[in-house]
């Protein structure tokens, strides 16, 4: 008996060849795992308090539960979040795109745990401030893994006192 080989049938051998390496792969499963406990250890920060005449730039996470997970001070060189359950310095080490107020709207910090890129879109504009859309938060830990963490947020000023 001869079988006869059709398009659909090789390409149906294919696929399933190919799901089934997927499927085997040891890596993916712990890359989903490394990615979760990023998001997980990226912990929320306390409120921060701005002086009369300063401004700050402050991100929450987009998904649910919404946390607030970074700040930086307009005009200095260093920004914080929350990472392993530890408040961490972070430094600027590059900025680019957009002014957007004090801020740009790309930016590169370093900390001893990696590295941590911020872009994002200029919202609506607000009384003292404008809103954040469509960010991303990419967290690079020392071993080379890079987590997206959806953001939005609020660039504000604290008026000065009369």
């Amino acid at each position: 008996l001869g079988m006869r080989t059709t398009p659909t049938a090789i390409c149906l051998t294919v696929a399933l060849a190919l799901l089934g390496a997927c499927a085997s792969s040891p890596s993916s499963a712990s890359e989903l795992a490394s990615a979760t406990e990023v998001i997980k250890s990226t912990g929320e920060l306390p409120s921060q308090t701005l002086a009369p005449g300063s401004c700050g730039l402050f991100l929450w996470t987009q998904a649910t539960p919404v946390r607030f997970v970074f700040f930086a001070e307009a005009g200095a060189d260093s920004a914080i979040m929350n990472l392993d359950g530890t408040e961490t310095t972070l430094q600027l080490t590059s900025s680019g795109g957009s002014l957007f107020g004090q801020f740009m709207t790309q930016m590169s910090y370093r900390s001893a745990k990696g590295n941590v890129g911020i872009s994002y879109r200029p919202g609506e504009r607000l009384d003292g401030g404008q809103r954040i859309e469509n960010g991303r938060l990419s967290l690079v830990s020392k071993d080379g893994w890079e987590t997206m963490v959806p953001v939005l947020g609020l660039s504000a000023c604290q008026p000065e006192e009369r």
